[in-house]
């Protein structure tokens, strides 16, 4: 997607004040005037500032900003060769800012078992003393190792270097260090306002339950009922009647797993309509279908992308008691307290609770694991892959923009939640296909289908699917697109994205997870278990198999390096990088072909000697392997087909 750097507009602010005559001091002719975002320098190059003159060290980046004490620049003298600003009208009288006091020298010597503070190398703890710039510093709020530390950082608390220091105060999550003191952040209250607790939230009126009723809370509401196939109500879908289905030999059963083993035809029997069409039994759709779908792979994958009612989903709420298995495991892992800290310049749209909705949803998720597999372990590795890419693919990426509230690049993740520049007045634009094959199975319904959350899912043949796993139809999405942004959609369509393969690429839940195992095609083509081949899953063509690392796969190691290293998760071993993968292809163990299209070949029994038949391929089409019926639909669309029942009267659409 394209992004917009929020930083730029710094940049560019500074630029129009400088066009508008705010010359601060006269600049030297010998030195290059340095602009942010676009002078590029290497060491030992000279620039003027501000009025001041630097020299560059450490290699300082374009947005490195010159300024006395960092550690990129060192200020010089400015040569004497000076030039006379533009003549310009006469500036704004501007009220001079009040000094920065910067803090006093410590009265007495640093003590050896100081640590000393290195930018970019020194990893501290809470409570740590460090020296820095012959000042003492008391780590808090967990810096890292880029917030160098500073009178007035929310990272760090200037303290006395001598034998009298006070041992440090060191805090516990929820609490964190403000002002020296531990405190908990104030609670958001469900109306919006704040609050030390949640019990000091002002009472709201009740809630209304999904069936129609109203409680003071949404835990309080009756369990939600399920409208089963034949429009009955009950408490769980589990009591729903089994609506059956027509096998092959002509009986019924509760579906098409549980009818008898039958010979799949090897050639479809074929009758006219007498209107220029032809009749086929559903009896002999039902046993192709259920031979080519029928394996190992194809049931793993049908039990990862189980999800869950979206009832039981909005019900779901932090720390509730009733939260499936799956969610209480990942809420084990990240709290709410972390979710704040990970993410804090998200956009407000996606919240800790739409969090745990996501994985609600889908229960393979951080589920459990009853054959020997670490599920604690698994579930972490899981958060910590997905938030890495949440970072690369919306994230801020300003390290020195304010608006990041000094935050590092890899606590800049979920900054947005649409596309840049689109907006939901949009109604046609670069992803939609509204013609062909995509447009008739996936129709655009006057929207336009740009990227919308943590995953920024676009085109409407991804809207359409998307729809049809979260509501079972595939019209709500392609309708109403703009969920996916403003409701808990917008982190569930990266846990879809997640647990849902991509052939012949395997999902990413069964990399892993260990499901998935390299063949020796894989390992042929350099793919391995590891954070790298998810990275070839999510954006292989552009940043994998180059030889070298590119800047996007860089950027996504190290922020999966920062946050397994503070998720406490050991990753020493495993494959980082994609540099020297090859595409997935369809030798590898995660080929599995999930669409029908056409079968071109031809059967002597048949009329026109067509095959009457359509055949598993690796690319997309209209007609999916996981929707059970859609074999039938693609053999009625492409051969002009009805299905008929056991009697042989025609079935309706």
């Amino acid at each position: 997607m394209l992004r917009s750097n929020p930083a730029k507009k710094v940049a560019f602010i500074t630029l129009l004040s400088a066009s508008m005559g705010l010359f601060t001091a006269n600049v030297a002719a010998q030195e290059q005037p340095f602009e942010l975002g676009v002078t590029k320098v290497s060491n030992g190059d000279v620039v003027s500032y501000q009025g001041e003159c630097f020299k560059a060290k450490n290699s300082p980046g374009t947005w490195e900003a010159p300024k006395s004490g960092s550690w990129f620049w060192e200020q010089v003298t400015c040569s004497n060769d000076t030039v006379e600003p533009p003549v310009a009208p006469e500036p704004p009288v501007v009220e001079p800012e009040p000094p920065v006091t910067e803090p006093e020298p410590p009265t007495t010597d640093i003590p050896s078992d100081v640590t000393p503070f290195v930018l970019g190398e020194t990893r501290v703890a809470n409570g740590d003393v460090v020296s820095y710039q012959q000042q003492c510093y008391i780590a808090q709020n967990n810096p890292g190792v880029w917030e160098a530390p500073k009178a007035g950082s929310w990272f760090w608390e200037p303290t006395n270097c001598g034998s009298t220091t006070e041992p440090p105060l060191t805090c516990t999550l929820p609490e964190v260090l403000i002002d020296n003191q531990c405190v908990i952040p104030p609670v958001e209250c469900p109306d919006g306002s704040s609050a030390a607790t949640a019990e000091e939230c002002p009472v709201i009126p009740p809630v209304t339950c999904p069936d129609g009723s109203t409680a003071d809370s949404v835990e309080l509401c009756p369990p939600a009922k399920v409208v089963c196939d034949d429009g009955s109500v009950v408490d769980d879908i589990a009591q729903c009647p089994v609506t059956p289905v027509t096998c092959p030999d002509g009986s019924t059963a509760g579906s098409v797993a549980d009818c008898p083993v039958t010979e799949v035809p090897t050639s479809m029997t074929v009758t006219s309509d007498g209107k220029g069409g032809y009749l086929i039994p559903r009896a002999e759709f039902v046993a192709i279908e259920k031979s080519l779908t029928s394996g190992e792979l194809f049931d793993l994958v049908r039990s990862d992308t189980v999800t869950l009612d979206n009832a039981s989903v909005e019900a779901v709420l932090p720390l509730r008691a009733a939260n499936p298995e799956n969610v209480k495991r990942a809420e084990s892992i990240v709290d709410e307290a972390l979710w704040e800290f990970l993410f804090p310049i998200r956009n407000p749209a996606y919240t800790y609770n739409r969090f745990l909705q996501a994985i609600a949803k889908f229960p393979a998720f951080c589920r459990t694991y009853t054959d020997g597999r670490d599920s604690l372990a698994i579930c972490k590795r899981s958060l910590a892959t997905m938030f890495a890419h949440f970072v690369q693919e919306t994230g801020a990426h300003a390290p020195n923009w304010e608006g990041a509230l000094g935050n590092p690049e890899w606590r800049q993740g979920l900054y947005y939640v649409r596309e840049v520049y689109k907006s939901e007045s949009d109604t046609t634009g670069p992803y939609n296909k509204c013609t062909g094959w995509a447009g008739e199975r996936w129709p655009c319904a006057n929207k336009s289908y740009f990227g919308r959350g943590a995953k920024q899912l676009s085109w409407n043949y991804n809207y359409g699917p998307f729809s049809e796993a979260m509501f079972g139809d595939k019209m709500v999405l392609l309708e109403k697109p703009e969920l996916v942004a403003d409701t808990w959609l917008n982190l569930a369509s990266a846990v879809f994205f997640y647990v849902y393969p991509q052939p012949p690429k395997p999902s990413m839940l069964h990399v892993i997870d260990g499901t998935w195992q390299p063949n020796a095609a894989d390992k042929a083509n350099g793919i391995e278990h590891g954070f790298g081949s998810t990275i070839q899953i999510i954006n292989g063509a552009f940043e994998c198999g180059k030889g070298s690392t590119t800047a996007q796969a860089k950027a996504r190691i190290a922020y999966y390096k920062e946050i397994t290293s503070y998720l406490n998760l050991d990753i020493s071993g495993e494959k980082l990088d994609c540099a020297d993968m090859k595409a997935f292809d369809t030798a590898g163990a995660g080929a599995l072909e999930v669409y029908w299209d056409k079968d071109w070949g031809w059967d002597a029994n048949t009329p026109g000697n067509h095959s009457f038949k359509c055949k598993l391929v690796g690319y997309q089409t209209a007609y999916s392997a996981w929707t059970a019926g859609d074999y039938e639909l693609c053999v009625e669309d492409n051969f002009n087909v009805q299905a008929t029942d056991a009697n042989g009267e025609i079935i309706p659409k």
